[in-house]
């Protein structure tokens, strides 16, 4: 498979679905899931479906007889999806690679993505893959992070990990593809037309500390950095010193800012 994006494996899942969606993706998850308007009778294609945020909204949002398909590349972030809505009808989990998707052409009324992107290593093949499974007329719906100047939690994140060590770099990645400008030749490159940019900033919040230190360190990828270097706990030292120094001792409260992004396939 050629989207070798960062691995969530061990314990990472878990964690991931108990401390970040609920501080970073749940209210982004509820908006691009409100976004999506097909037929009743419609399929939904999820990329890097991680532990199943979107894929959640998705179900409460779209009518029953909506069939979606959700994927990921890390069988651990499925497998805690699958757990938690398994049960709910008309959901298919699937392992696949963005960048080489095993579908048919014309399959899909719509692809939803969020937050995903940024880890393809071919992002116009993602997009190329994403054109080619659309029916005529379907619409790609994905998000990004916006400049990491617009996300305060995590540059504060990001320059603690690398007061540890500068090989410590993970976070610099989620935040390395929102050029609007690249986004738009690429998407218009891959076949697509009738594109809409939003910036849709939104309120971050742990409830606290030790919640957000769980969140970064032992619900992401940066943990696993810390760990093959060695820092595990010295990272998790530092990530509290510089929560506390900001935020006290109470909720951890910050800024976060997305690029939400539409495009149409032709019909």
């Amino acid at each position: 498979m050629a989207d070798s994006g960062p691995v969530f494996a061990g314990s990472i899942p878990a964690n991931y679905n108990r401390y970040m969606v609920p501080m970073l993706f749940e209210a982004y998850a509820r908006d691009i899931a409100n976004r999506i308007d097909i037929p009743n009778e419609g399929r939904v294609l999820e990329l890097a479906c991680g532990t199943g945020a979107v894929t959640k909204q998705l179900r409460a949002s779209l009518a029953n007889t909506v069939h979606i398909v959700a994927t990921d590349l890390n069988p651990g972030m499925l497998d805690v999806a699958q757990k938690a809505l398994g049960a709910e009808a008309a959901i298919e989990f699937k392992i696949a690679d963005g960048t080489d998707l095993p579908f048919k052409d014309a399959s899909f009324d719509a692809v939803v993505c969020q937050f995903g992107v940024m880890f393809f290593p071919d992002k116009f093949q993602g997009f190329t893959e994403a054109a080619r499974v659309l029916r005529p007329g379907g619409r790609l719906y994905f998000s990004v992070w916006d400049t990491i100047d617009h996300n305060g939690f995590s540059k504060l994140v990001h320059e603690t990990a690398i007061s540890v060590s500068p090989e410590i770099t993970f976070m610099s990645m989620p935040f390395s593809f929102n050029d609007v400008s690249a986004i738009k030749t690429l998407l218009e490159s891959a076949g697509f037309c009738e594109m809409d940019f939003s910036v849709q900033p939104r309120e971050f919040r742990a409830d606290s500390i030790d919640n957000a230190v769980s969140g970064v360190v032992d619900g992401s990828p940066l943990g696993a950095e810390f760990e093959a270097s060695n820092l595990m706990e010295e990272g998790r030292k530092a990530m509290k010193s510089a929560f506390r120094s900001k935020y006290g001792d109470g909720p951890v409260l910050d800024t976060m800012q997305a690029i939400v992004i539409e495009a149409a396939k032709p019909i």
